[in-house]
Formats: structure tokens, sequence, C-alpha cells
């Protein structure tokens, strides 16, 4: 003790202090340690159900982003469908379009070829009544008023006739066509 007393320490004052430390620390651990420590137990399990919940959001979020992606791909799809879709009905379209101007031109050409060999027709019948009223004229004159208007139309008409064939097919003269109008025969 003397070395405690050459120290200037005070046993009473250590065993006093050692004593109100411990009640110190007692007092601390009840009001102090433990609230603190229930704090901070429940920060921690709050961070733990934060860090849980952010996880289980990313995992929603990669899940709805993975879903997104497949509607995303599902509606290209059927966008390009969609497309090629209309693309085969304006292409069937156009070849309707194309096939009914095709029907209708050659509609058209045979129209105009008939219309044209109608024409033609009429021009020739014009033709042999001009020739008739021509051959008349001229027979009239050759021959004075001996035939009548009737039988001088036939014999035109016939004349023209066998000579239209003649032109056509074969290049033969017709048949006592010439001696009907009174010409000599150069033959």
């Amino acid at each position: 003790m003397q070395l405690l007393n050459d120290l200037n320490i005070d046993l009473n004052a250590v065993v006093i202090n050692i004593v109100g430390f411990l009640l110190l620390l007692l007092v601390l651990q009840k009001m102090v340690f433990k609230p603190i420590g229930n704090v901070l137990a429940e920060r921690q399990g709050d961070i733990n159900a934060t860090y849980d919940k952010l996880d289980a959001d990313r995992k929603q979020m990669e899940a709805l982003r993975a879903d997104y992606e497949q509607r995303l791909t599902a509606i290209e799809a059927e966008a390009r469908e969609k497309i090629q879709s209309a693309i085969r009905e304006a292409q069937t379209a156009r070849d309707q379009i194309v096939q009914e101007a095709q029907e209708r031109s050659r509609e058209l050409i045979t129209r105009a070829e008939s219309e044209a060999e109608r024409e033609r027709e009429q021009a020739m019948i014009t033709l042999r009544r001009q020739m008739v009223d021509l051959a008349l004229g001229a027979a009239t004159k050759v021959i004075g008023d001996s035939l009548d208007d009737n039988r001088q139309r036939k014999l035109i008409d016939d004349f023209i006739t066998s000579s239209a064939t003649a032109t056509n097919g074969a290049s033969a003269p017709p048949a006592g066509g010439a001696q009907a109008f009174g010409a000599p025969n150069n033959a």
C-alpha cells in the first residue's frame, strides 16, 4: 500500500471509481446501449428490407423489360406481316388493274378493227355504187337508151362483183363483163 501512497493513489477512491464506473456502465447499458442497439438493429433491418425491395424491384423491372421486349418483337412481327399483306394486296390490285386495262385495250382494238372493217365495207359499197353510176353513165352514152335502167344496173353490178372476186381471188376476167357494156372484145 505504501506504493499506492507513494504514487498518490487512494485505494478508496479507486474502488469508488470502479463501482461508479460499473454503475455508470449498467445505467448506460440500460438507457443508452440497449436502445441504440435496438435502433441500429431496426435500422439494419430497414436497410436489408430496402435492399430486398430494390432486388425485387430490379427483378420485376427485368421481367417487365423482357415482357416489353417480347411484346415489341411481336408487334414488329405483326407490323411486318401487315405491311407484307398490304404489299401483296397492292400487287394483286395492280395485277388486276393491268389485266383489266389489257382486256379493255383488247376490246377497244377489237371494236376498232370491226369498226374499220365496217367502214371498209361501207366504203366498198359506196365505191361500188359510184362505179355503177359511172359505168351506167358510160354505158348509157355508148349504147344509148336501148337498155332500161334496171337492166343496166344489174349488168354493171354483176360486172363489179365478178371484178371484185377476181381481184380478191383469181385474177381471171369476168365472164362476159366487157361484152355486157357493148365494148369490143380485144382478146
